[in-house]
C-alpha cells in the first residue's frame, strides 16, 4: 500500500524493542505461534514471526490468525515506529482498543474478525492522522458510527461490514474523506438513512458496498459523478426512484 506520508525512524535501541516484544508476547498469553520470540543468544527480533523491520526498527506487526484471546496490551505503542498492525482473525475480546491512539505513525490497522463489542468511541479521530487503512469488519461493534471518523484525513480504506451497528451512520462526515478509495459498511442494521449528496465528494472512490444497511429514499445524482467507481452494491435496502443517468458513465 503506497503511503501519503514519508517514513522517518525514531531512535529506539534493538534491546528496547526486543524487550517490548517479549513483554507483548507475555501480555498476549504466550501464543504458540510466537515461539520464535525469545531472547536466545544471537536472536534478532527483526527475524521473528510476524515482525517486519525497517532500518533495524520494527515497523510492522502481523499477528493475524494465531488464536490470540487476550486484550491488546497498552504498551504496544511503546514501539515508536509502528506503521502497520494486523490482529485480524483472532478471538480478541473487549471494546475498541484505544491503546492504538498512542501509535503516532500508524498507517494500517486491521482488527477484523475478532470479538470486539460496544460502540466505536466518539474520539476515534485520536488515531494517527496518517492512518490510511482501518478494518473493523466482522466483529460485534454496535451503536453509532461516529462523525469523528470523518476527521481521519488520510483514510483510503474503511471496512465496517458485518457488525451489529444499530444507530446512526455519520454519512455526511464520511463524505469529507477526500482520499477514500474503498468503503464497505454492508450488513449493519443502521437506523433508516439516506445516501447524502456529500458522497459525491469522494472522487477517488472505486469500491462502495452498502448492502443490507436500511437505506431509504432515492440515489442522489451526485453518486453518478464518481467517475472512478467500479463496484457498487446497494442491494437489499428500501431505495426508491430511478438510477442516476450518469451512474457508471
Amino acid at each position: 500500500m503506497s503511503s501519503l506520508y514519508p517514513f522517518s525512524v525514531n531512535s529506539q535501541s534493538i534491546n528496547q524493542e526486543q524487550t517490548i516484544l517479549l513483554k507483548l508476547k507475555q501480555g498476549l498469553n504466550n501464543p504458540p505461534a510466537l515461539s520464535s520470540w525469545n531472547n536466545s543468544p544471537g536472536s534478532n527480533h527483526c527475524n521473528w514471526i510476524g515482525v517486519t523491520c525497517r532500518d533495524n526498527s520494527i515497523t510492522e506487526l502481523k499477528l493475524n490468525n494465531i488464536t490470540i484471546a487476550n486484550k491488546i496490551p497498552p504498551f504496544i505503542c511503546d514501539l515508536k515506529n509502528l506503521t502497520h498492525v494486523d490482529f485480524s482473525y483472532n478471538n480478541i475480546p473487549g471494546e475498541f482498543p484505544t491503546v492504538f491512539y498512542n501509535c503516532s505513525k500508524l498507517q494500517f490497522l486491521d482488527i477484523s474478525q475478532n470479538r470486539f463489542i460496544g460502540p466505536i468511541p466518539a474520539d476515534i479521530s485520536r488515531l494517527s492522522t496518517t492512518l490510511e487503512y482501518l478494518s473493523l469488519q466482522a466483529n460485534n461493534f454496535s451503536g453509532n458510527v461516529p462523525a469523528s471518523l470523518g476527521n481521519l484525513p488520510a483514510l483510503k480504506q474503511l471496512y465496517l461490514i458485518q457488525n451489529q451497528f444499530n444507530g446512526t451512520f455519520a454519512a455526511r462526515e464520511i463524505g469529507n474523506l477526500s482520499n477514500l478509495e474503498e468503503l464497505s459498511i454492508g450488513f449493519n442494521n443502521f437506523l433508516p438513512w439516506s445516501i447524502p449528496k456529500e458522497f459525491g465528494q469522494l472522487k477517488k472512490l472505486w469500491y462502495l458496498r452498502m448492502d443490507v444497511t436500511n437505506l431509504m429514499g432515492e440515489i442522489p445524482v451526485e453518486l453518478g459523478e464518481l467517475v472512478d467507481l467500479e463496484q457498487l452494491d446497494l442491494s437489499t435496502n428500501n431505495l426508491t426512484g430511478k438510477l442516476p443517468d450518469n451512474l457508471f458513465y
